[in-house]
């Protein structure tokens, strides 16, 4: 898998904009959304206290309603001689007298005090227990609270505990009371209330369909009201000086004040959505501001991208190809901004200026290599030139006209063959005639010192070949290689060889002579000029020369000194072309 690659660091355009127009928006996106928890913060604070407020009246009203009751209690049990004449009954008359007129008195004094559902006298020498209820109870409470609390009051008085003080919380059966009693002496006066009874007031309280006021103890476990919050998972062991959220799915605003005169508290949880309802356009308002901005900051990056990135970023990759060298780049903004089309069309007009100049340079460049290929093609030898008018001299002063005529032939087919050479290619068996005219003209000035052979099939005859390529090497061959002493061969071959990437033309030119110096050979080997001692420069330097200015792809040009003769060898591969004419 292609990693793709970003042609751009940090630094680049593209990343600037982006961060500007995210450094604008995100601060305002974040005030829209702290003001808007901010309002939901002060709206949840005055409900809660609203509520804390109307809570903390109604526990004040149910505080002093007990308080009345429990004082009124001690009153009957200290100031007055009803409760402990009761205890201290010696005859049965005395103790129904004593217990007849206290059931009278407290008929009468419940009216007074609506918090109290029941008094109960329990007298534990007789194990008699008298209830005063304010409306009709049935038998089957009365027997279970009567048990209950007679259980409680033995416990205590075989533990010898101490009776708590305050209104206690008390689960008898599935019902939740609060329970006061006072002793004195060993008579025992009490009063309950049922909790349910004490949210009644409280019901016409606008807490929302899902929401509740309840009682709850000192665990935190609701003593009055429905099974809602353990239902809703809200949690009611927390501190009530402050309100909190709690819930599993739905979240209830949480407000509480705790009792004065008992261990339990007044409890309201109101439902958040509630609460949040009576900011409904505020809320609504902010919520759609952030939802445009979080929409409209891509939909603008994306404009900016656009226009103004994606146009840019045309320029910016022509550029990148045309520094890579494609000069025919041209950048088409037809839907940009008029700023960047004037950039445009400046980029395609200069780009056209400076291909006009290239073709021009290239043009020149062509001039100047046909210019230096022509001149090396007609570099003429002065010294072959010379000792060939000597020899035609030297045979006529002889006489020999035979000779002088053969000599003075070769003579003008092989300057005409070199005055008419300056195209680029010929072909290979005019090449071949010329290199045999010139041979011929060498054997009359070595005569019985030189022999050669050229090998090329007929098939090759018409197959074009720069002009002098063959007879340089050979005419080198002659240069260096003849002596007086010893006879010198030459031989030529030209084969065809097909490959896969081309068709060639495989030279081979090898002399009998000592080969090539070492030194010289480095030297060519590398491709540089060698010069000899009359400053003339090798023709082998001419040929590579010239091949390198025809043919676009490298040619190869082997030179080396042969194992067993010790002559000098000329290995070329030259590329074979359909027509006649310059490969670049």
């Amino acid at each position: 898998m292609n990693n793709r690659k970003w042609p751009f660091g940090r630094s680049a355009l593209r990343h600037k904009v982006i961060l500007s127009v995210l450094l604008m928006t995100l601060p305002l996106i974040g005030m829209l959304l702290y003001n808007n928890f901010y309002a939901i913060h002060v709206v949840r604070g005055q409900v809660a206290d609203s509520y804390n407020n109307l809570l903390t009246l109604y526990m004040n009203q149910i505080d002093t309603g007990l308080n009345d009751a429990d004082a009124y209690m001690n009153t009957v049990g200290g100031s007055g001689s009803d409760l402990t004449s009761l205890g201290l009954s010696s005859t049965d008359t005395e103790y129904y007298s004593a217990k007849f007129y206290l059931f009278n008195l407290l008929s009468k004094d419940i009216l007074l005090y609506d918090s109290i559902d029941t008094f109960f006298v329990y007298e534990p020498k007789q194990n008699d227990f008298m209830i005063v209820p304010k409306s009709s109870i049935s038998i089957e409470e009365i027997d279970r609270n009567q048990k209950y609390i007679v259980d409680s009051i033995q416990n205590r008085l075989h533990s010898n505990g101490k009776t708590p003080i305050g209104w206690q919380h008390h689960k008898i059966a599935q019902d939740d009371y609060l329970i006061e009693m006072v002793q004195y002496g060993n008579v025992y006066l009490g009063a309950w209330v049922k909790t349910d009874r004490l949210l009644t007031p409280l019901n016409s309280l606008q807490i929302g369909e899902s929401g509740e006021v309840l009682l709850s103890n000192s665990e935190g476990e609701p003593i009055a009201g429905t099974d809602i919050a353990k239902d809703r998972g809200i949690e009611l062991k927390r501190s009530l000086h402050d309100y909190y959220l709690s819930g599993n799915k739905e979240k209830f605003l949480v407000v509480g004040t705790p009792s004065q005169r008992g261990n339990f508290s007044l409890v309201v949880f109101i439902p958040d959505q509630h609460i949040l309802a009576k900011l409904p356009y505020l809320q609504w308002i902010i919520w759609l501001i952030t939802a445009a901005s979080l929409l409209f900051v891509p939909m603008g990056l994306y404009a900016i991208r656009q226009s103004i990135l994606v146009p840019l970023n045309r320029v910016l990759l022509a550029m990148k190809k045309v520094r890579n060298g494609d000069w025919s780049q041209r950048v088409n903004l037809p839907k940009a901004s008029e700023e960047f089309k004037v950039l445009g069309e400046s980029f395609n007009a200069m780009m056209m200026e400076i291909d006009t100049l290239r073709v021009n340079v290239y043009e020149e460049q062509l001039n100047k290599q046909r210019e230096e290929l022509q001149r090396l093609q007609l570099q003429l030898n002065p010294h072959f030139f010379l000792n060939s008018l000597n020899i035609v001299y030297n045979l006529a002063k002889v006489k020999n006209y035979d000779l002088i005529m053969q000599m003075t032939m070769a003579l003008i087919q092989y300057f005409r063959f070199l005055f008419r050479s300056n195209t680029s290619f010929v072909k290979l068996k005019d090449e071949l005639e010329h290199t045999r005219n010139y041979l011929s003209i060498q054997m009359l000035r070595f005569p019985d010192r030189l022999s050669w052979c050229i090998d090329a099939p007929d098939y090759l005859s018409d197959i074009p070949i720069p002009p002098l390529v063959i007879q340089t090497f050979v005419e080198n061959s002659i240069k260096h290689a003849m002596t007086m002493e010893k006879t010198i061969h030459i031989a030529a071959s030209i084969q065809y060889a097909d490959e896969e990437s081309g068709s060639y033309l495989k030279i081979r030119i090898q002399d009998t002579g000592q080969g090539f110096d070492d030194e010289v050979l480095c030297e060519l080997q590398a491709g540089r000029s060698v010069e000899n001692d009359l400053g003339e420069r090798t023709g082998i330097w001419n040929v590579q020369r010239r091949l390198k200015l025809l043919y676009a792809e490298p040619i190869s040009i082997h030179l080396k000194n042969d194992k067993e003769s010790g002559g000098a060898v000329v290995e070329m591969i030259i590329p074979t072309m359909e027509k006649t004419g310059e490969a670049r």
